[in-house]
């Protein structure tokens, strides 16, 4: 039976630069996946230089990013996207300076719920998030993580009644995943390729800034036949990704033969698995978890 597998991410350009290949991955084997997208984008700065940023005297950025993330959702094949619409926060070092009435200054069982509603319609038995410090300490994507553990506690929560006009049944997710999109083993292995292709490292900085006894990752997907689909995700963002840039600096040839995979960490799982997993299904039977917490009632 098909599985049905929901990523949270912050902006839109972040579905592109986290998950993206295993998000096709799973498309292409015939798994629901979907994207929930949680800010509009709006605060972001455009960060390639090759960009007309003329075409903003007339189109704001909002529906400039929107356009960049429909165009991207197409690249990878998500099977669906909630876009939640919360304000984008912006890029602040002190989390005092985060404007009111943005993402990370939202309540967070509001956030929550809204997230809460999504899990119970689209019943998800896996969910990818973002770590607890949000993979680098944006305020949006701190922010995702409690939303989306907030959302899930209340998604399986009999007593949340959601919407009253539209109700829906309780939901838990069996597994909950953050991604780790640069672990250092990540960083050591594209560096390592550089090197060997005879490029100066880019990532040599980098990696002198990361323990050498950080924990490897959970889970790694093999998932370099989608890379291609990764790159195409990446460069729809156009605003946002110079095709000339950081992202597409190890050719791709160097960094399938150096690192194949999309690292994860587990969060939380109610099936019986064994770490490290090459699946993030490793140990699931969606159709046994439809059975058994599928039903109305039960949670």
């Amino acid at each position: 039976m098909p599985a049905r597998i929901l990523f949270v991410h912050a902006h839109p350009d972040d579905e592109a630069s986290k998950g993206a290949a295993t998000a096709a991955r799973y498309v292409d084997e015939g798994h629901r996946v979907v994207l929930v997208s949680c800010t509009d984008g709006a605060a972001g700065e455009v960060l390639n230089p090759r960009f007309d940023t003329g075409l903003l005297d007339a189109v704001p950025l909002a529906r400039v990013r929107a356009d960049e993330l429909a165009a991207s959702v197409r690249a990878i094949g998500f099977t669906a996207t909630h876009r939640l619409g919360f304000a984008d926060s912006g890029w602040h070092e002190d989390p005092a300076d985060v404007p009111d009435g943005t993402f990370a200054r939202t309540p967070l069982d509001v956030a929550g719920a809204a997230l809460a509603a999504v899990v119970r319609a689209e019943r998800p038995h896996v969910v990818v998030t973002y770590p607890e410090d949000g993979g680098y300490p944006h305020p949006d994507h701190i922010m995702t993580h409690l939303v989306t553990m907030r959302g899930l506690a209340l998604a399986a929560d009999p007593a949340h009644t959601g919407d009253a006009a539209a109700p829906t049944a309780p939901w838990r997710v069996a597994k909950v995943y953050a991604g780790s999109a640069f672990p250092r083993e990540r960083i050591l292995a594209l560096h390592e390729a550089q090197l060997a292709v005879g490029i100066e490292s880019t990532h040599a900085e980098w990696l002198a800034t990361r323990r050498e006894d950080e924990p490897p990752p959970d889970a790694r997907v093999r998932c370099d036949a989608w890379f291609a689909r990764r790159d195409a995700a990446l460069r729809a963002h156009v605003s946002q990704v110079d095709p000339e840039g950081d992202w597409f600096d190890v050719p791709l040839a160097a960094e399938i033969a150096a690192y194949p995979w999309e690292p994860y960490q587990l969060l939380a799982s109610e099936v019986v698995t064994r770490l490290p997993e090459e699946d993030l299904l490793a140990g699931l039977d969606p159709d046994a978890w439809d059975a058994a917490v599928g039903q109305p009632g039960t949670g």
